[in-house]
């Protein structure tokens, strides 16, 4: 009898051994090379549809996964994220590249928490037939990078179990130095207080007009087009990026809509002195 005891109490502590170890979050963070062409996929090799490099890419990759995945069964949540290399600036771009990758940490530790506080795992074991694992990307793609701006296209991927596609989310990251702090700047930061609204007015009706190039019918961009303020933006060398979320406007087009404005038309209303003016005066004199 004590022999059977004494076996049954062993088995029991290699069991909670066993579930210990399913549920530890496992996760890297290291440089990495994407390839020239590569997917972002997500667990069991769904492919979501965002834009692959023609080139070879130096990234800084960081995948975490959470969940009970005993034998690789069960419920699993993956969390991946990659920033390419700047190092195109100095020290801006060391500034910007420590920030987002404090940032993807923290988001990947809320992750993990929040899975594992969450988590059924007989549950999450048992439906693994009725539920498919999770995913999160966070990826971005580098655009300007000198040593007065940097200015990058965010991507927010995310699968959870139970939804019937893929979600996709896309942002305009723009930084500075503000004397030498790191500053990320918002759209009303470019322009001088003293104008009042006029820098929106000419900023929202050329978003329209180009837009309407685009063939974007009146009556959507009417119903639609949020006028009140452009959330996201990218700063380029020819003017402003203001970027849409996919299926922005109620035509049902696929993919996210941007429209170009030209720094001739905001160049009078940008605020005196700050980085970006001062980034964009710069590019004026190597014109001449």
């Amino acid at each position: 009898m004590n022999k059977l005891l004494i076996v049954a109490a062993i088995l029991m502590v290699l069991a909670v051994v066993c579930v210990m170890l399913a549920v530890t979050p496992s996760y890297y963070e290291r440089w990495d090379t994407r390839k020239a062409g590569e997917y972002y996929s997500g667990h069991h090799g769904y492919d979501f549809q965002l834009p692959v490099s023609s080139v070879d890419q130096k990234v800084w990759a960081f995948w975490q996964k959470t969940g009970f995945s005993v034998f690789t069964k069960g419920k699993e949540d993956f969390f991946k994220a990659e920033i390419p290399q700047l190092d195109c600036t100095e020290p801006l771009s060391e500034a910007v590249f420590k920030f987002l990758q404090e940032e993807i940490r923290s988001l990947a530790r809320k992750t993990r928490d929040e899975n594992l506080n969450n988590l059924n795992l007989l549950n999450a074991y048992y439906s693994k037939s009725l539920v498919h694992d999770s995913t999160i990307i966070r990826t971005f793609q580098k655009g300007l990078c000198t040593s007065e701006v940097v200015s990058l296209k965010g991507y927010w991927c995310f699968y959870p179990d139970g939804a019937s596609h893929e979600g996709i989310g896309i942002s305009g990251r723009n930084f500075v130095l503000n004397g030498s702090a790191l500053q990320e700047i918002e759209l009303q930061d470019l322009f001088d207080e003293s104008s009042g609204g006029d820098w929106f007015a000419v900023l929202a009706k050329e978003v329209e007009a180009d837009l309407r190039r685009q063939g974007y019918s009146d009556l959507e961009l009417e119903e639609d087009l949020p006028f009140e303020q452009f959330d996201d933006f990218l700063i380029v060398e020819e003017g402003l990026k203001i970027i849409f979320q996919n299926y922005a406007f109620y035509s049902g087009i696929h993919g996210f809509p941007v429209a170009f404005v030209s720094w001739d038309l905001l160049a009078p209303f940008l605020k005196p002195g700050a980085p970006v003016t001062c980034w964009y005066e710069k590019q004026l004199q190597k014109q001449r």
